[in-house]
Order: C-alpha cells, then sequence, then structure tokens
C-alpha cells in the first residue's frame, strides 16, 4: 500500500531546488530579515524572495515545457547574486551601489525572454551566466574584506561563489570547444547545473548571511544604517560650506598579543573599556562606529583647535591605569588618524581610507600617538604634460 501510495511521487532536481529555496527563504526572513531588520537583511531577504518566485517558475516551465517561463525563471535565479553582494556592501557599511544591480535585474529577463525558443538563447544564457558570475567574484571580494569575522563563517559562501564563477567560465568556453553535442543537449546540461548551482548556493549564501547576521548582531545591528545616517550628515555639511569636521580612525595597539595573552572573557572588557573611552573622551554629538573590538571610526564637527584637545584627551584616557578592575594593571594603548574634511572633501569613504592610513602611519611610528593624515599633493604641471 504504502510502496503504491509512493509510486507516482517523482522528485528531480527542479522539484529538490524548489523545496531547497522554499525552506532558505523562510529561514533567511526569520532569522536574518525579521530578526535584526537593516539595508543588508532587507536585501537578502528579498533575493531569497525572489528566488522562491524563480523556483516556482522554473518548476512551471519545466512540467510544461514552456521555453518562456524557464527563461524568465533563469533571468530571476540570476539575480540572486546581485542582490546578496549588494547587502554585503550594506552589511560592512560600505556606500551603496544600486546601479549594476538594477542594470542586471532589468536587463537580464528582457535578455532571455527576448530569445526564449530561438537559437540565440543558447549564447544570451551564457552571457547573462557569466555576468551573473562577476558579481559571485565581487561577492567572494567583500567577504574576504570583512573584518573581524570568522573565516569559518565566510567560507561557505566563498567556495560557493568561486564555483559558480569557475562554472561560468567553463560553459562560456565549452560553446567553442565541444562538439557532438547538438544546441539542445548543451541547454540541457546548462539547465541542470542551474539548478543544482541554485540549490548549492542558496545554501552556502543561507548559513554565511545567517551567521553573519547572529554574530554580528549583539554589537552592529543596524551599523550600515548608522554609517549611512553620518554619510547625509557630511553631505549637509558640505550643502552648508561648513568644512569644520574630521574622521578619526582609532585602533587599539597590539590587539592580537591581547588576545592571545588575555582570556577570552578578559579581552572583551578590555575591548569594551577601550571603546567606552573614546565616548567618554569626545563630545556627545560625535557619531562613533564600532567597527570591531580594537577598531572604531568617529565623524566629529570641530574645529582643529578643538580637535588637538580631544586627541591626547582621548589618548590619555584610553591609557590611564584603573584600579578595581579585571583588566586592572594592563595599561592600553591607541594609534589615531585623523582626517579633515578641509582636506579631503566630505565623501566618507575618501575620509575613512585617509585616517585608515594616517593610523597606520601612527602605530608605524610606535602607537600611542595621533597622526593628521596629509593632504593630496596637486598635480605639478610637468605631471599633467607627461
Amino acid at each position: 500500500m504504502i510502496g503504491a501510495a509512493l509510486a507516482p511521487l517523482n522528485v528531480d532536481v527542479t522539484t529538490s531546488m524548489v523545496a531547497v529555496v522554499t525552506v532558505l527563504a523562510v529561514l533567511v526572513s526569520g532569522l536574518a530579515t525579521l530578526a535584526r531588520p537593516s539595508r543588508a537583511t532587507v536585501a537578502w531577504g528579498t533575493a531569497y524572495a525572489i528566488g522562491i518566485f524563480g523556483a516556482y517558475l522554473w518548476l512551471g516551465g519545466y512540467q510544461l515545457d514552456d521555453p518562456v517561463m524557464r527563461a524568465g525563471a533563469s533571468a530571476i535565479l540570476f539575480s540572486f547574486e546581485p542582490l546578496v553582494w549588494w547587502g554585503l556592501r550594506a552589511f560592512a557599511g560600505r556606500r551603496p551601489i544600486w546601479w549594476p544591480v538594477i542594470v542586471f535585474v532589468l536587463v537580464g529577463p528582457v535578455l532571455l525572454l527576448g530569445t526564449a525558443g530561438h537559437p540565440a538563447y543558447q549564447v544570451a544564457f551564457r552571457a547573462l551566466f557569466l555576468a551573473a558570475s562577476v558579481f559571485a567574484g565581487l561577492i567572494v571580494y567583500e567577504l574576504i574584506r570583512l573584518k573581524n569575522v570568522a573565516r569559518d563563517i565566510t567560507m561557505p559562501l566563498v567556495l560557493a561563489s568561486v564555483t559558480f564563477v569557475l562554472l561560468a567560465v567553463v560553459a562560456a568556453i565549452s560553446a567553442f570547444v565541444v562538439d557532438g553535442l547538438t544546441a539542445e543537449q548543451q541547454l540541457g546540461i546548462l539547465r541542470g547545473t542551474n539548478s543544482t548551482g541554485a540549490m548549492v548556493m542558496s545554501t552556502c549564501a543561507a548559513f554565511t548571511l545567517i551567521l553573519l547576521v547572529r554574530t554580528d548582531a549583539p554589537r552592529g545591528t543596524g551599523r550600515g544604517d548608522a554609517i549611512e545616517q553620518t554619510r547625509r550628515r557630511l553631505q549637509r555639511a558640505e550643502a552648508q560650506g561648513d568644512d569644520a569636521w574630521s574622521v578619526l580612525e582609532v585602533r587599539l595597539d597590539d590587539q592580537v598579543d591581547l588576545r592571545e595573552a588575555l582570556s577570552a572573557g578578559v579581552f572583551s572588557e578590555v575591548a569594551d573599556r577601550f571603546h567606552a573611552d573614546i565616548e567618554d573622551s569626545l563630545p556627545a554629538a560625535a557619531d562613533i562606529h564600532r567597527l570591531d573590538d580594537g577598531r572604531a571610526i568617529v565623524v566629529i564637527g570641530a574645529a582643529d583647535e578643538a580637535m588637538r584637545h580631544h586627541l591626547p584627551a582621548m589618548l590619555g584616557r584610553i591609557s590611564a591605569m584603573r584600579d578595581g578592575a579585571t583588566v586592572a594593571g594592563i595599561r592600553l594603548s591607541a594609534s589615531v588618524g585623523w582626517a579633515t574634511a578641509s582636506d579631503f572633501g566630505f565623501d566618507y569613504d575618501a575620509l575613512v581610507a585617509a585616517a585608515d592610513r594616517a593610523a597606520v602611519a601612527a602605530r608605524a611610528a610606535g602607537g600611542d600617538r595621533w597622526a593628521r593624515a596629509e593632504r593630496p599633493a596637486p598635480a605639478s604641471p610637468a605631471n599633467l604634460e607627461a
């Protein structure tokens, strides 16, 4: 009886893809988007939501043998990578770049739907596959750039994205070197690869994205949105002609040595004290973003004279010895990079990059000091002629 009842059930790759994507979408939405709403998690939730639509559309096209439905489903599924990449940039607090995502999401369906059922569809599919692999490569780049994130968290999505890039390149090359297969046979192989790849990519992405959100939640929830507010503050200052703004990068000296020498609990207290000292030594109006245990970005509106007072006061407070605390007897120090809007403009990323270089210089000079980023040298006529 049981065997007879189960006999009509045929679970193939397409049906499995629908089931897997649906379950993963529920997990990402519940454990990331709804639990920790932010620009990043909304983007990732959207990626899985359209993934569900694409998976069911693919199932319908497969069952009905409709090339138009399959083409539309493929274009939708390929949109997963651009949205995940944009979400990673938002998660890291970097400048959001919408236009490549919008172009891909709009051009992809037009390209595949316009060639569905035509011999040119195979070329269009490979081209879109290759374009999506560019975003997969950017995902790897953004994951590598994440600081203070365990590699075992990012590794699943890194490996899946690298595999995606390799498959796209192989698919493009196979169009010129594979003989003995008809266009329909080659397309069937590509479709099967696409279905399997969608399951692998979405599964690995779900593990990495959920763990990123859950491990970052205690201290980093909404960090991307907070940095976006800081960007807008700098834009308002530029519009008002107020260039008395600075960005500081504050780095805890010898962070690696402290981690190795102290227990996890004691180092956590050291890091908390470090960030508390930064907050307590600066005006309440300063925007302070805790990037990791030993690094913070500060955006502050103050003239140079005021900054020359705040910087030594902050370094002195960080290095002050305290009695009666778990970290008593440990003298901390920090290296601070200082970049001003009058020297580098009001672009947040440019200011952070300049402050980062100055902080590196301060640490190289021995630490426990601040360094001001040097104004870029103007191009000389000789350089222009060259």
